[in-house]
């Protein structure tokens, strides 16, 4: 049964880090930067065994009238070479081994492989010339989960323990700096949490 989905919005929260968790979060990132472009490596991999195919060539060659058998020829070649979302998935599990899960965890791969997959279809599409891949001094500055409950996530305290609110992310919890003054954070904090995100600033 398909989910019915539900309005979502973004609501910022300052965090409050101090040296240790600053040094940790530091090396998580830097791991998600290698991490991101090792999916990148690889879809691009898969984008050019997928352009490379008679079969692409043949489905290029389609008449563009005919949209349905077209789009089902691009759509068989590029199930052959895994050139999709739910495949990048696959690798990125496979990929995320040993000290790599210290890391990251496996909703947070998901994503990882989403954004260089979608990336590298923009290519494919026509929508971009080329793709970048991340150097250590321009990094990777947010990551995301794909859900609440499990790894990166955001934990309000139940009102009548207490106000507060942290971010946690492997052994770190990271307090957040609440402002239960302003009337957007009230009520942001009172909706069902999707999913966290962490940005680098």
């Amino acid at each position: 049964m398909k989910k019915s989905k539900t309005t979502t919005f973004l609501l910022e929260l300052p965090l409050r880090v101090d040296a240790g968790q600053a040094r940790r979060l530091h090396a998580h990132l830097e791991v998600a930067r290698c991490f991101y472009n090792a999916m990148l490596g690889e879809a691009k991999k898969r984008l050019n065994q997928v352009r490379s195919a008679p079969a692409w060539q043949e489905a290029r060659g389609m008449a563009r009238s005919h949209k349905q058998e077209r789009r089902q020829a691009f759509s068989l070649v590029r199930h052959q070479y895994g050139f999709s979302d739910y495949a990048m998935h696959d690798y990125a599990k496979a990929t995320r081994k040993s000290w790599i899960a210290d890391h990251i965890d496996s909703t947070m791969a998901q994503t990882l492989a989403t954004r260089a997959f979608q990336a590298v279809n923009k290519v494919c599409l026509g929508q971009a010339n080329t793709v970048r891949f991340r150097s250590k001094g321009r990094g990777i500055d947010s990551v995301e989960g794909k859900r609440n409950d499990t790894g990166m996530r955001f934990l309000l305290q139940a009102p009548e323990e207490g106000s507060s609110g942290w971010l946690v992310w492997g052994a770190d919890r990271i307090l957040a700096l609440i402002d239960w003054h302003d009337p957007v954070v009230c009520h942001g904090l009172k909706q069902r949490l999707k999913f966290a995100r962490l940005v680098r600033r």
